[in-house]
């Protein structure tokens, strides 16, 4: 049977038609794929902030870290808690917040169980835009507004995201918290700064330094000169007493120092490591 031209066109049109469809990755079944996978990846990371699994990935069991972290590296930072330029930074802060520590009772701040209010997706990377609220150990909650980037094997190697109203949750209400903020800072320099990293002579001179010296801060300003920063920095130095005794010290550490709206606005793209679509 012969064909007419008109047919013979109509013929090459769609083989040619069917052909860019079977090479074009993204058909909206395909997105939907990359959607799925990537609402995933964000829940299972978000789980892994849970104990046991968290103190697991913090301390590398059986090589876990492998198995959530991209072996590209890792950075980020959730503000007003810090900003993690590195990769041991960046895993530090990330679980070290609200993981409880070994051999250490739990933090206040562990998370306990969450909520993941709402989850977008990035049109042309594998980057989630995510809310969820925390709870805590101490019966209180708190919501982080998240952007996270995952690699091509759908693994954390960028984040970047703020805390809504930690100082309002978390600020000491009484003088005797206050006071426990302080002995708690004092307690683990003690304990685990000691030789080279001692940052004071004895309690005391921490004690008076950070009553006398330093504002009580907020958790709304976690990562500037104040206790309040200092604090925070206890959940870390117990798993890096090498990286984060300094931070209790009198100079922050470089740290637990103020900055100016600026070092904000100057910081790199966390995001950029995100694998394309």
């Amino acid at each position: 049977m012969k064909l007419s031209f008109w047919q013979l066109l109509v013929c090459l049109f769609i083989l040619m038609h069917f052909g860019q469809c079977q090479k074009w990755p993204n058909l909206p079944q395909n997105k939907n794929k990359i959607y799925e996978r990537l609402y995933n990846a964000t829940y299972r990371l978000l789980s892994s902030l849970l104990a046991p699994t968290c103190s697991q990935v913090l301390y590398n069991d059986n090589n876990i870290q492998s198995e959530y972290i991209s072996p590209q590296g890792l950075s980020g930072r959730v503000l007003p808690i810090g900003t993690f330029p590195s990769t041991i930074l960046a895993l530090g802060y990330f679980y070290g917040s609200v993981c409880p520590t070994r051999n250490i009772s739990a933090e206040e701040n562990s998370i306990q169980a969450f909520d993941l209010v709402r989850i977008a997706y990035d049109e042309k990377y594998l980057i989630t835009h995510v809310e969820f609220i925390a709870h805590l150990r101490t019966n209180r909650r708190l919501t982080f507004i998240t952007s996270i980037a995952f690699d091509k094997d759908y693994k954390l190697c960028g984040y970047d995201g703020q805390i809504r109203n930690p100082g309002l949750t978390l600020d000491p209400r009484t003088d005797e918290e206050h006071e426990i903020k302080i002995n708690t800072i004092c307690n683990i320099e003690q304990r685990y700064c000691t030789g080279t990293l001692q940052q004071y002579s004895n309690s005391s001179d921490c004690q008076q330094f950070l009553r006398t010296k330093i504002p009580l801060g907020s958790f709304d300003r976690a990562d500037q000169g104040n206790v309040i920063c200092r604090f925070m920095h206890t959940f870390y130095v117990p798993s890096f007493p090498s990286i984060h005794c300094s931070d209790l010290g009198p100079t922050g550490g470089g740290v637990c120092i103020d900055k100016t709206v600026d070092f904000y606005y100057n910081q790199t793209n966390f995001l950029a490591c995100a694998h394309t679509q």
